[in-house]
């Protein structure tokens, strides 16, 4: 018999991490976009704003996604056999959409974060196209962040224990 009282708040804890990190994620990106977009900043406190604020970004994106894998790893690992394969899809979503995260970073953001440095430089084209591929690749890992969301959020078959 499994020990319902882990499961029940590993649970809870999953769900609560993925809704706050869609959240977070897309106020962030609103807030951001508004920066960008301001008529009250210059290009060299705009490109300040965006090296100060995403390397955060994918810091806490990528610690929500290590603690959000674990606790699908557990959950799944813990759940009745009626819901173990809905919970195998939460983890591997979860963890494709870290593994995203973690490759927009290094492939596309860290380039695209010296295009910038010194800050004030004008935008290239290759800033234009890594800066489109980077918009493009947060909307892909937050859906599939989303989609883990809402499967997870989904009642489970609830398993009686016999007496």
């Amino acid at each position: 018999m499994i020990n319902q009282k882990p499961f029940q708040i590993s649970i809870v804890l999953l769900r609560l991490l993925l809704a706050a990190w869609i959240g977070a994620a897309v106020l962030y990106v609103i807030t951001s976009v508004a920066e960008q977009t301001s008529s009250n900043f210059d290009s060299l406190i705009r490109d300040q704003l965006a090296t100060i604020r995403f390397p955060l970004y994918y810091c806490f994106g990528l610690a929500i996604h290590v603690a959000a894998v674990a606790l699908a790893f557990g959950v799944w690992k813990t759940s009745a056999p009626e819901n173990r394969r809905r919970l195998l899809i939460v983890f591997l979503l979860v963890g494709l959409s870290g593994i995203l995260i973690t490759l927009d970073y290094f492939i596309i953001y860290v380039p695209l974060q010296d295009l910038i440095t010194p800050p004030g430089q004008v935008r290239s084209q290759r800033f234009i196209q890594l800066h489109t591929l980077s918009r493009r690749a947060n909307e892909v890992h937050l859906t599939i962040m989303l989609i883990a969301a809402i499967v997870a959020s989904i009642p489970l078959n609830v398993v009686r224990s016999e007496q």
